[in-house]
């Protein structure tokens, strides 16, 4: 079944708008996550990372459907290829999508930006487990004193 151009127009301006409220979600998901993450508790990002993996099928599957609609449009399926979208839309249009599309971007540095400081947080605990338990087989080694 083939969609109107006017069709794939109206659900790339509504992914967007559905992405923005994704992206805002994602970003409070991820700092819960760190606190998670700081406070080793292991039950609550078991649980908590179910959440988000949902959330992230969700972002992506979106991704894709833009960039679907956008390459049935005959434009590129990036961030060029949005802008001549979004300057081909109507004049009292523009300004409403280019400032959802501006959003979006934004979100999504947030989002990365986050992710990348849950996973150093998260790094860095792995290494300090691993000096912990380097430490534990070396007092291991020790000779034991005659009683």
């Amino acid at each position: 079944m083939s969609m109107e151009p006017k069709q794939r127009i109206k659900e790339l301006i509504l992914g967007i708008q559905q992405d923005c409220s994704r992206y805002a979600e994602l970003q409070s998901l991820l700092l819960r996550q760190h606190g998670l993450l700081a406070a080793h508790d292991v039950d609550g990002l078991a649980t908590h990372n179910q959440q988000q993996t949902r959330l992230m099928a969700d972002v992506q599957k979106q991704a894709q459907q833009r960039c679907h609609h956008l390459l049935a449009l005959g434009l590129k399926p990036d961030e060029k290829g949005m802008a001549t979208l979004i300057a081909k839309l109507p004049a009292t249009m523009q300004p409403k999508v280019a400032s959802q599309w501006q959003q979006l971007e934004l979100l999504l540095q947030q989002c990365l930006r986050q992710n990348d400081l849950n996973g150093r947080l998260l790094a860095g605990q792995i290494e300090t487990i691993n000096t912990l338990l380097g430490q534990e087989h070396a007092y291991g080694q020790l000779e034991r004193f005659p009683d």
